[in-house]
């Protein structure tokens, strides 16, 4: 006779370790260091454990390299990783050192880490979507207590191995205190309220609640008193709007990347005046980008000859500031993405950055609530990138990293042979991306 005896299936442990929860985990700590950055430097430098600041992103490093080994992308993807280390080694004859390039690259770990692992934080939307709900509510109320109340970090900067950094930058404009809450810079934080509250309003499925959201999250934008992060939030929302309407929201998508990458350029063929515009004014910061910022720094790719090639990756940005190169001083800030990538990869940055188009479209066509808030914030990151190094902005990177994992994903589905009858398709194991 047969033995009837019970079959045991050993249950995994709690303890267990989840990767795609590890993942979540290292997402949420991100927003999270972002959103309290300016109060957690100013707290964490008089413990003297300030270091602690940089675990999000060197985890995200880390999760990076560890998907590399099954990271399913196109030849696009990886072209564009041996463009990444070709420039570096570009940048180092150029005068950079191994510090310029493990900066910068650290600068855009969230970007890479969107990109490898982002589309895994779907499995935790629920706990994602909460994060994200308290990272607003904490933005908000960080704006009513910098308005009130004198905080401790405001204006505090500190050393770290002899490079002075900020915690939280005291900011005016137009006489106009100019508040950062917890965050380290006004137009920091609106980017974080933008940014969040998009990614709210497109996936809450009540109308009534993310229209609160929506005002809730314009007026905590407005009170920073940043004119480019509440321009794309209107972009943003809009585009949320006119998404049932295809080639209107393709066109709108068209006119905004080819808007940002002709600013620069705009700004080189036009003589302006100086003199009509007052340091006063609420269009000084773009009259100055126009007239001083983006002219010198491409006047200067042309008169050393890299206009073609640009200066390579770790040569441009923050990485110059912690680590100074003789003569590289002036692309330390380009207040432009379209200038940010054509200082650092020459033509090929051009490229890269109107690959906006193709990652919009791709999502877009997005039936989940999911892509299409990856598509407003991408959207709302890239009218902001304007007027602004978003590669600079870890927030920003994050998103738009996993805006790019996920048309990445959705083109894989595509790729995928019809199913027979028979058949279910789980792609991948991954429920509700379809």
């Amino acid at each position: 006779m047969m033995s009837t005896s019970p079959v045991y299936v050993e249950k995994p442990s709690l303890l267990s370790f989840n990767k795609s929860t590890a993942i979540a985990l290292v997402a949420i700590s991100l927003m999270l260091v972002e959103t309290f950055n300016g109060a957690l430097r100013f707290y964490l430098d008089q413990a003297g454990i300030s270091v602690l600041l940089y675990a999000p992103k060197i985890a995200c490093l880390l999760f990076f390299a560890l998907e590399l080994r099954s990271f399913k992308a196109g030849p696009g993807v990886w072209l564009s990783l041996l463009v990444l280390l070709l420039s570096a080694g570009w940048a180092a004859l150029n005068g950079a050192q191994a510090g310029n390039f493990a900066f910068a690259l650290y600068g855009i770990s969230p970007l890479l880490f969107g990109i490898a692992c982002g589309d895994q934080i779907i499995r935790h939307k629920r706990l994602f979507m909460w994060a994200i709900a308290f990272c607003l509510l904490a933005s908000l109320g960080g704006i009513a207590l910098d308005r009130y109340v004198s905080l401790p970090w405001k204006g505090y900067s500190y050393t770290v191995g002899g490079t002075e950094l900020s915690a939280n930058t005291a900011w005016t404009s137009e006489d106009m205190d100019r508040p950062a809450g917890f965050a380290r810079i006004s137009s920091s934080l609106a980017i974080i309220i933008s940014v969040l509250s998009l990614y709210l309003m497109a996936t809450l499925r009540s109308k009534l609640l993310g229209l609160t959201v929506c005002v809730i999250g314009f007026a905590g934008v407005i009170l920073t008193t940043s004119k480019a992060p509440a321009l794309a939030f209107i972009g943003g929302t809009g585009l949320l709007m006119m998404m049932r309407f295809r080639w209107t929201a393709r066109a709108t998508i068209l006119v905004a990347v080819v808007l940002g990458m002709s600013l620069p350029f705009v700004a080189m063929m036009t003589d302006f005046d100086p003199n009509k515009i007052s340091a006063t004014s609420s269009l000084a910061s773009i009259y100055d980008r126009l007239i001083n910022t983006w002219p010198n720094v491409i006047r200067t790719l042309m008169d050393d000859d890299r206009t073609f090639t640009g200066v390579g990756f770790g040569l441009v940005g923050s990485a110059v500031a912690a680590f100074p190169v003789p003569g590289a001083d002036i692309f330390m800030v380009s207040d432009s993405t379209v200038v940010y990538l054509w200082a650092t990869f020459g033509l090929a940055g051009l490229f890269l950055y109107a690959l906006h188009i193709p990652l919009f479209f791709i999502l877009a066509d997005s039936a989940s609530r999911y892509g299409q808030a990856l598509l407003v914030t991408g959207f709302c990151i890239c009218i902001v990138s304007w007027t602004t190094d978003t590669l600079e902005v870890t927030l920003a990177n994050m998103f738009l990293g996993m805006a790019i994992g996920h048309a990445l994903a959705m083109k894989s589905r595509g790729r995928l042979p019809a199913p027979k009858p028979h058949e279910v398709p789980t792609w991948n194991g991954l429920p509700g991306l379809s």
